[in-house]
């Protein structure tokens, strides 16, 4: 991407007084967007939804959100870039905004009718374009009515817009069903395990380099799946290892994708290896298996392959307001678009594949601030992957270089124990990144 030279401010924060800790429903953040004709700053509330949609109505223009460094946000001061400007109407009538600068948490005090003189000055535009937040719902029971809700909201305006597309997913894959048939067998044989894997070559090529990987430093490499079985990574995390593997595979990635977001299989191979490597450093009877810690960190995101399989053009929306609303959760988004987010949708169809309750629940509550349930080590070690695994994606290999995590002791770890998860993560880089791509 090339490298945009702005105008001289015409508004600069040194224009304002800073207002610093300003309360957050003061606070005002811009993006920029971007068309044929050039680019455009947009003004609205934070932690709200921004919508592209009534933007392009109001301009007459096609504009995307263009993406923004976090150490280099958008100054929401009208005029900074001397570019046309587009505020939500709201603002122009509050008593006291915290304008964000380009510089990284800092903000200058300003009022509504300030802010409408500033945009007197330049080409602007005011308009409605912004939603309230809405969450995750709490109770589990009615998640099958909501998605039947949704899916006849769907009908409906798939109708009215002469779309003629059929909703379907797909059953759950014969590999998959064979897996789980066995896992339910107390008599099973390895060679039957061995069967259903080598019947899919690139699913056998995975779990080979997962077992010579970094992440179990086996002094003498796994020539065979038996011997990877047997030797390296144990019964219980190959059954799910292939399980998930193979419900991963049957829905294609979507083509519609957020501009700068990570590849989706490589942050699920980096959250699965995470999880996973906790388990295997927690202490206690208690601790979670560390065979299903890596099928949740494998399908913790599988609601995106979901979505994009059932709901495409919807899918495509929720892409173009995660641009341009890069701060704020794609839960939020999902609720906006589909009236309910991605990892209900997920978990219920992985209930009706039936898989285990520690895998649903901890899909569906991963992102639902303070969850106290049933199976909350899963979704309390999830969360945590989360958070160390995008640590390594970007090269972070001690923790001395995270914030400060207050929940190891809850899961019965210790920062030894999640430094060398760390540490194996940040070593095993090419293994996993390998691992990713081949899906």
């Amino acid at each position: 991407m090339t490298t945009t030279q702005f105008a001289e401010p015409m508004n600069s924060p040194r224009d304002l007084p800073a207002y610093d800790n300003p309360p957050e429903n003061t606070r005002v953040r811009a993006l920029l967007c971007e068309d044929k004709q050039g680019q455009v700053q947009v003004i609205a509330p934070e932690g709200v939804l921004v919508d592209p949609d009534p933007i392009c109505q109001t301009t007459a223009r096609d504009l995307r959100s263009l993406p923004v460094a976090e150490d280099a946000p958008v100054c929401a001061i009208p005029g900074f870039y001397g570019l046309p400007s587009v505020v939500h109407d709201q603002l122009k009538r509050a008593d006291v905004l915290a304008l964000a600068t380009e510089t990284p948490d800092q903000y200058v005090r300003t009022t509504g009718a300030e802010l409408h003189h500033m945009c007197s000055s330049h080409a602007s535009f005011e308009a409605q374009f912004c939603e309230e937040l809405l969450p995750t719902p709490i109770q589990r029971m009615d998640d099958e009515q909501d998605i039947l809700a949704a899916v006849d909201a769907f009908t409906a305006r798939r109708i009215e817009a002469r779309l003629d597309e059929t909703l379907h997913i797909p059953p759950l894959p014969e590999a998959a069903r064979r897996i789980i048939a066995l896992q339910q067998n107390p008599d099973f044989d390895l060679s039957e395990l061995v069967q259903i894997i080598e019947t899919d070559p690139s699913l056998s090529a995975r779990i080979m380099g997962w077992a010579n990987s970094a992440l179990y430093a086996s002094p003498t490499p796994a020539k065979t799946l038996s011997d990877a079985i047997m030797r390296v990574l144990g019964f219980d995390v190959v059954f799910n290892m292939a399980l998930g593997m193979a419900i991963g595979a049957t829905l294609k990635l979507p083509s519609s994708h957020v501009s700068g977001a990570s590849p989706y299989w490589l942050t699920a191979v980096y959250t699965a290896a995470t999880m996973e490597a906790l388990a295997h450093q927690a202490k206690g009877q208690d601790r979670a298996n560390p065979g299903t810690c890596y099928l949740v960190g494998l399908l913790a995101n599988f609601g995106t392959l979901v979505v994009g399989h059932v709901f495409p053009p919807q899918f495509e929306t929720i892409c173009r307001l995660q641009e341009a609303n890069p701060k704020i959760h794609h839960a939020h988004v999902d609720q906006h678009v589909l009236s309910l987010n991605r990892e209900v949708i997920a978990s219920t169809l992985l209930e009706l594949w039936e898989l285990p309750d520690e895998v649903t629940t901890a899909m569906r509550y991963q992102y639902v601030a303070d969850y106290s349930g049933e199976h909350q080590t899963y979704v309390d070690l999830l969360r945590l992957s989360h958070t160390l695994s995008a640590q390594a994606e970007e090269g972070v290999s001690s923790l001395d270089e995270c914030e400060s995590l207050d929940e190891f002791d809850a899961l019965n770890l210790d920062w030894d124990g999640v430094e060398e998860v760390m540490e194996t993560i940040h070593d095993s880089k090419v293994e996993l990144g390998d691992i990713a791509s081949s899906f």
